[in-house]
């Protein structure tokens, strides 16, 4: 179902050829229904067998697979990107392109990455509640109806989101500092990019421990452009009067009603969140010599500060 149509006759012929090139075996399934990628991923890896996991699809395709072999030591999983978005192996910037070639997946390395747990849902990249959830979320709306491309469900999405209303009240808690009022979006980060381009946390890393967690508060309509584009463009803390940022381990939002909750693209619907640094790790590969560390920290999220 990811990406605009279906691959996987042509997915399942480009692995099954480079395996017998290497004489190596492969299994290939085709997911049927939301939640079947993570079953199959939490019974491969159950086995106790060493097995590496290709994830072949669009970033919701990635979450399963990560979901299901998260916390087993014996499994490693990768993204082979057929979707729309493709969004976490974004953070390996220049070097991104090498997982469209399965022979650098099959040669890759392999390093532990973090995970966000959110309401007992694992997320590798970024969930997010608020005025971007409720566009990107509500996009599925639009797209039933015909002649509807994806960029006129996301401006349609965005005109009735903008229509009512931008902002919202939440009682937020981060690691133990509290924020009350109106706020217009909460992004929980382990990655740095989703919706396609947005790039909220330049300095994210997925292996550090660290959660980057950003606040945007309530903004009014005419401002709302320009913190977004700000936002968006990885210049979050360039706009500290309106963006609060944080690095820490737990999130927790307490909202006025059921919320759209973004996780990895996926959605959840709940009044109460935490966004938590997961117990669980997943063995992550990518291709030899590729790079992912943020080239430098900015001040803004060291030590808590401002």
């Amino acid at each position: 179902m990811a990406g605009k149509y279906d691959r996987s006759y042509e997915v399942a012929e480009k692995a099954r050829a480079l395996m017998e090139s290497r004489g190596l075996d492969c299994e290939l399934e085709i997911t049927e229904a939301p939640g079947h990628g993570r079953r199959l991923a939490y019974e491969a890896a159950a086995s106790g067998e060493p097995v590496r996991l290709y994830a072949c699809g669009g970033d919701g395709t990635l979450n399963e697979v990560v979901g299901g072999a998260a916390g087993f030591p014996n499994a490693a999983v990768t993204h082979y990107p057929t979707g729309s978005g493709n969004d976490f192996i974004k953070i390996f910037g220049p070097d991104a392109p090498l997982f469209y070639d399965l022979r650098e997946l099959l040669d890759g390395e392999e390093a532990a990455f973090d995970l966000i747990d959110c309401n007992g849902r694992l997320s590798l990249n970024i969930c997010s509640v608020g005025f971007d959830a409720r566009i990107g979320l509500g996009m599925a709306d639009f797209k039933r109806f015909p002649f509807v491309s994806g960029e006129m469900a996301y401006r349609l999405s965005l005109l009735k989101n903008f229509v009512q209303g931008i902002h919202r009240p939440y009682l937020i808690c981060v690691d133990g500092e509290q924020f009350e009022g109106e706020f217009t979006l909460l992004a929980a980060c382990n990655g740095r990019y989703y919706g396609g381009s947005f790039n909220p946390a330049p300095q994210a890393d997925p292996d550090d421990g660290l959660l980057d967690f950003i606040i945007v508060k309530a903004v009014s309509r005419l401002t709302v452009a320009a913190v977004v584009e700000k936002y968006s463009a990885g210049g979050a803390a360039d706009f500290p009067e309106y963006i609060t940022l944080r690095r820490g381990h737990t999130m927790t939002v307490e909202c006025d009603r059921v919320s759209m909750v973004n996780i990895d693209g996926e959605r959840l619907d709940a009044d109460k969140l935490s966004f938590a640094l997961s117990a669980k790790k997943v063995n992550f590969i990518f291709p030899k010599g590729a790079h992912w560390k943020a080239s430098h920290r900015s001040r803004n999220y060291e030590n808590g500060r401002k």
